[in-house]
């Protein structure tokens, strides 16, 4: 009797090969020395995107007549990415907003809207680690972004009487010049 071509023809099924799970990681945020609350650990971050990691010079066309040739262009349309994570917020045993009051405290660093001081670029960058792992806890890719800083503000508190939604900051954005992208 004859196997069942769809699984016999397929090596992640024969070979049991997993899939890769996009909910299977942890980021580490570390903040520039001056900012107090030291790393910003996996369990306050929900959602990660704009790992925009693969740059490609983009195309360039040239016209003969009725024919068109193509060519990879001379540079690529940009050379950094925009990171965006969101976090959950949570008051510890002091009654302190601890997650939003490091991000603030780097925010600061940047621009501080109460004293109209502007820091350098040295002092107000810190770094991401981003850790890609399968079921088992197997690090499978580690991206570590460096030289990053904020580039949007921290969501509001949108108070409310009658809701009862809890406080998040959402799609809080980081720039990245530079990046290591190693698989495992």
């Amino acid at each position: 009797m004859a196997g069942l071509s769809h699984y016999q023809n397929s090596l992640s099924s024969i070979n049991r090969f997993e899939p890769v799970y996009l909910n299977q990681f942890e980021v580490t945020i570390i903040p520039p020395a001056a900012v107090a609350g030291g790393p910003i650990l996996l369990q306050h971050v929900t959602k990660l995107s704009g790992l925009a990691l693969d740059k490609v010079a983009g195309p360039v066309t040239q016209k003969y007549k009725f024919a068109k040739r193509n060519y990879a262009g001379a540079k690529p349309e940009n050379t950094y990415m925009d990171v965006s994570i969101s976090f959950n917020v949570n008051l510890n045993d002091d009654n302190s907003m601890y997650v939003f009051k490091t991000l603030r405290q780097w925010s600061d660093l940047i621009y501080n809207p109460l004293t109209g001081a502007m820091g350098l670029k040295n002092d107000y960058v810190g770094t991401i680690v981003i850790n890609i792992f399968n079921k088992a806890g197997d690090v499978y890719r580690r991206i570590t972004c460096r030289d990053t800083f904020l580039t949007k503000p921290i969501s509001p508190m949108n108070l409310n009487y009658t809701s009862t939604d809890i406080y998040k900051i959402d799609d809080l954005v980081w720039a990245v010049d530079y990046w290591e992208d190693l698989f495992l």
